[in-house]
């Protein structure tokens, strides 16, 4: 079969033979990590050098068959593991936003030439303009609102910000509230003799100020027109510029901010991962263990750090009076002031929001990673090793671990122990 950068040129996505040469790929590249001994840092390297081999070229043209997902993907993800079946999708969606960019290439004009031209306007193409000549990577990227459980998560994600309202559909564009003023009131646009103008075709200009002007096909009840006003009202806040009109992703980026910045560190690959377990209490404690049937009757079930309170993961972390040390200590160091929070995600937003900068925001993450880290294996090493759980101790700890992380991972001139102990936050800012 004739292939170009990778790519069979005329294949059947729909066809596990296709994929064949794929899947053949990956087993070649994961034949080498045969060792079962690695650290769970070093497994998550593995699968991602794994998933990472695969073609961008097949994710972009073509939509995976379940047969093959369920050979190379990770059900959900986690652990900082890429789902392929997402970026799989996001990749195909990426070219429904390349459309609605400004500019004409050729593969544009192609395209507007065989499908036509109200593609470059419009996010919500739906199934009914699909033509039966279509190629298959045509109909997988307009029926990419229906393979995920969100039902029209593409169109939903995606915004009119309006500048001159010149190529802004005025009804069934998105581009005030949350949905299309068609959707918001059906009756007016049932009414209306405007259905295909834009939104500068409603603005009438009298002089220097400008009001709405609206047609409609018949006189309106008087609950017709008190819908009218609560229009108005709606668009008082509109405001016009001189700016052609854009798209706007409207993803929360928010949503994922917290495992986006926890990733994003010098820290040890296998502590960042312990650190993603932790937030999703996963991490072996005594409740835990409990829980799965694992604990005896006759092992002892307290928190090694204080008497009489249950092992659980927010105990031992943050709210065991010994973990409340060891973090007031860790803020001490750096300089910041805090109330200890209920979760390790407000911590974490805590801390990294005291920064003055992204530099040392990354710094402050990484000595979060290493608190959790220092503080598990002092529980580790006094219940295996009858060492004592002093909090002091694994505060040096930290200031020790989190000093040679950044000697080795992080871009700044090297320094003395003595001024990462007495200032961290001006050495991360060198």
């Amino acid at each position: 079969m004739v292939k170009y950068l990778g790519l069979p040129i005329g294949a059947n996505s729909k066809s596990l033979a296709t994929w064949d040469p794929l899947l053949e790929f990956l087993r070649n590249r994961l034949h080498s990590w045969r060792n079962k001994h690695i650290s769970l840092g070093g497994r998550i390297v593995m699968i991602n050098a794994m998933l990472n081999a695969i073609p961008i070229f097949f994710l972009s043209f073509m939509r995976m068959l379940a047969k093959v997902l369920k050979q190379v993907a990770k059900k959900k993800g986690g652990l900082g593991v890429r789902d392929v079946r997402l970026v799989n999708l996001s990749l195909l969606a990426k070219w429904r936003w390349r459309l609605l960019q400004p500019g004409r290439p050729l593969w544009k004009d192609v395209i507007v030439a065989k499908y036509g031209e109200h593609i470059l306007h419009s996010v919500d193409w739906g199934e009914r303009r699909i033509p039966l000549s279509a190629s298959r990577w045509w109909k997988d990227i307009c029926a990419l609102d229906k393979v995920v459980e969100s039902q029209n998560w593409l169109v939903e994600s995606v915004s009119r910000k309006l500048g001159n309202g010149s190529s802004t559909s005025f009804w069934t564009s998105r581009w005030i509230g949350e949905a299309p003023l068609a959707c918001v009131f059906p009756r007016l646009y049932s009414l209306s003799n405007q259905k295909d103008k834009m939104v500068v075709d409603f603005r009438e200009n009298h002089g220097d100020s400008w009001r709405w002007f609206f047609s409609w096909r018949r006189d309106l009840f008087q609950w017709e027109s008190d819908l009218v006003d609560r229009l108005r009202e709606t668009l008082e806040l509109v405001v016009f510029s001189e700016e052609v009109d854009s798209w706007n992703d409207d993803l929360d980026e928010d949503i994922e901010w917290v495992f986006d910045h926890i990733w994003d560190s010098p820290a040890a690959s296998k502590v960042i991962a312990f650190s993603w377990q932790l937030l999703y209490d996963r991490v072996p404690t005594r409740s835990i263990l409990e829980i799965c049937g694992l604990l005896g009757m006759d092992l002892p079930w307290e928190c090694v750090g204080c008497v009489g309170s249950v092992e659980s993961s927010i105990h031992l972390f943050l709210h065991c009076p010994s973990a409340m040390l060891v973090w007031k200590e860790v803020f001490r160091w750096l300089g910041v002031m805090i109330v200890i929070p209920p979760s390790l995600f407000s911590l974490f937003e805590i801390l990294r929001g005291s920064a003055r900068n992204a530099k040392i925001g990354q710094g402050f993450v990484m000595i979060w990673h290493a608190t959790l880290w220092c503080v598990w294996k002092a529980r580790n090493n006094s219940i295996f090793a009858n060492d004592s759980f002093i909090p002091l101790v694994i505060v040096d700890e930290i200031k020790v671990l989190s000093w040679k992380w950044c000697l080795a991972r992080l871009k700044v001139p090297a320094y003395l122990f003595y001024e990462w102990n007495w200032d961290p936050g001006e050495c991360l800012n060198r």
